[in-house]
């Protein structure tokens, strides 16, 4: 008999007891131990990425700049489904983008899907990478193409930054 079995045994054992008048009501108490309860939940799904960089640039000859990144996204489990969104990034005016450097000075930047730049990356489902994954095997990598514009001869100097996140959802 387990424990929950003992204890309404003895319970009953002191109820009657007490109404018998043969114990004191401090005996009817029931008798009491703690449980620890604890879980760890290990993430399904993971997702990494490479730096976006659009290198060291020259004011006079450039107007824009193109680059990409990889986003690598693993799942454990026999089958994944998941999707993949975007931010804006920590220095964004509304949804546009901008690097910034340590005088505030910014410039706009955009994150695509296609190599094409014609499908923004982004927060909404519409914007959004999905994708499946079979038995917990390999990786899938999605690139991400970028594309720095508004350069100028008169663009501050400096070192210009930002960070995005990528959310998976699965």
């Amino acid at each position: 008999m387990g424990k929950t079995g003992i204890r309404t045994t003895c319970s009953a054992l002191a109820g009657a007891c007490a109404l018998a008048g043969l114990c004191s009501p401090a005996a009817a108490a029931p008798n009491g131990s703690q449980m620890q309860i604890g879980a760890q939940v290990e993430g399904r799904c993971s997702v990494s990425t490479t730096d976006m960089v659009f290198g060291v640039l020259d004011t006079k000859n450039v107007t824009r700049v193109d680059t990409n990144a990889t986003v690598s996204v693993s799942c454990a489990g026999l089958l994944t489904f998941f999707r993949l969104t975007m931010d804006w990034g920590q220095n964004a005016s509304g949804e546009q983008r901008r690097i910034k450097n340590a005088s505030n000075n910014y410039l706009p930047y955009e994150v695509y899907r296609n190599n094409n730049r014609t499908q923004r990356w982004g927060q909404r489902n519409s914007e959004s990478r999905t994708g499946v994954i079979l038995l917990g095997i390999g990786n899938e990598d999605f690139e991400a193409y970028g594309r720095l514009s508004g350069i100028t001869p008169s663009t501050p100097k400096g070192r210009y930054t930002d960070q995005l996140t990528v959310t998976i959802t699965f």
